[in-house]
């Protein structure tokens, strides 16, 4: 998730334990242990991006390492531990400097919030298609979600309760941008559909003015309620929308075998969802890139908006040979011998490091011999993107491996040994 939403996330999770939850026996005052709960969850709900400063210098094997060690150690369980007891004892240090006296149920407190900051940051992360391998070292391999976009602005609309709640006139000025934002991005996200925006603005109006009325306390669990059904409501429709994929990949391609299916929903958008449907045949490995319709009565798959709608690829699509009917609309699909691949991945080590993180992978032959390898995922540009390198006798190659991250690979279902 972006970190907008990770800051808004940690907000409503910290104002709303402070104000559900009374002292018992603590030594800080009521002002000082709403802003610590705050403060340690919106810092611990960012802190496992403290990654990102991993060097990305645009070459391949900066690249790679980029894509290996974001969302790497300290996105996982006990790195967010970790990073928990650190956030705790700032959190001690700074109360000894206004000379609290903690007792045992404030450090309890603290070191709770904490570690609620940080793990919700992963659970945030865990919810979109990226990926993350929570459970290293007991555990090396990617999980997915596949429920919510990587940018998701209801939530920054279910936070608008918190503008009455925080304290500060920064914290106000940024919710509101926030949600201001969401309302506009509707927008983009839906060009065209003003109905979708009039009922966004609608519910963005409607938590404004009941939160003028509200307690601060209701506004703050509230924020914290609609968090959990949105969360909820995309997770559900994920499912659902799986089953209708496994369903028409059974019954539309009976012969192939469903290796993995990519889901990822339209933004502000439970009904249409972006679909990879990863399949193999002996000798032959296709993607195929379509939009599902969980409601094809009310919202054909040919109605979805479509995010990168006019995005170029640098794995060629032809059509798909099955018809688009309105719960799914076909986009393209790409083939390959997996031969090819595997060989590459064999013999060259920085293929090997891409692998370690590919979900949805490709090789594409160029007339100069050097081949193209990629995660089709990302594939939205006629470049090289993010998830792409170029391997073979032209390519720039380091001839020492050194990517020592122990991420198992998600295809190693295909490209292990047979």
């Amino acid at each position: 998730m972006d970190n907008l939403t990770h800051s808004l996330i940690g907000l409503v999770a910290g104002g709303a334990i402070a104000h559900a939850t009374r002292t018992r026996g603590g030594a800080l005052t009521a002002g000082a242990r709403r802003g610590l709960f705050v403060t340690l969850a919106v810092v611990g709900g960012n802190l496992p991006d403290a990654d990102l400063i991993v060097p990305y210098a645009g070459g391949s094997r900066d690249k790679i390492s980029y894509l290996l060690d974001h969302r790497g150690y300290t996105h996982t369980v006990v790195g967010c531990v970790l990073m928990a007891l650190l956030l705790y004892a700032c959190a001690v240090w700074w109360a000894r400097r206004k000379q609290f006296v903690l007792t045992r149920n404030d450090r309890i407190a603290l070191f709770g919030v904490a570690l609620l900051g940080t793990l919700l940051h992963l659970f945030m992360d865990f919810l979109n298609s990226y990926g993350v391998h929570p459970f290293w070292p007991f555990d090396n391999a990617w999980v997915y979600g596949d429920s919510v976009f990587i940018i998701e602005p209801i939530y920054w609309i279910a936070a608008a309760p918190m503008f009455f709640v925080v304290q500060t006139l920064l914290a106000r000025i940024a919710v509101g941008v926030s949600v201001v934002l969401a309302v506009g991005m509707t927008t983009y996200a839906h060009p065209g559909q003003w109905l979708w925006f009039a009922v966004i603005a609608a519910i963005a109006i409607v938590l404004v003015v009941l939160g003028r009325r509200a307690s601060v306390r209701a506004n703050a669990l509230t924020s914290a309620g609609l968090v959990i059904v949105v969360t909820a409501l995309f997770a559900g429709a994920g499912r659902v929308a799986a089953a209708h994929v496994q369903s028409i990949a059974a019954n539309t391609f009976p012969t192939e075998r469903l290796v993995d299916h990519v889901l990822s929903p339209q933004p502000m958008n439970p009904f249409c969802w972006d679909v990879l449907l990863v399949q193999e045949s002996p000798g032959r490995y296709a993607v195929r890139h379509g939009m599902v319709s969980n409601w094809p009565a009310l919202m054909p798959a040919s109605s979805c908006p479509i995010i990168f709608a006019d995005r170029q690829s640098t794995a060629p699509l032809e059509d798909v040979a099955a018809p688009s009917t309105r719960a799914m609309r076909w986009f393209g699909e790409f083939v390959m011998d997996p031969a090819p691949l595997e060989s590459i991945v064999a013999r060259d080590c920085e293929a090997r490091g891409l692998m370690q993180f590919v979900r949805v992978p490709f090789a594409v032959a160029k007339a100069d011999g050097t081949w193209v390898v990629g995660d089709l995922r990302f594939d939205r540009e006629a470049g090289l993107s993010m998830a792409e390198i170029e391997v073979g006798p032209n390519a720039v190659s380091s001839p020492v491996c050194r990517f020592d991250t122990p991420w198992v690979p998600p295809r190693k279902d295909l490209l292990g040994p047979r």
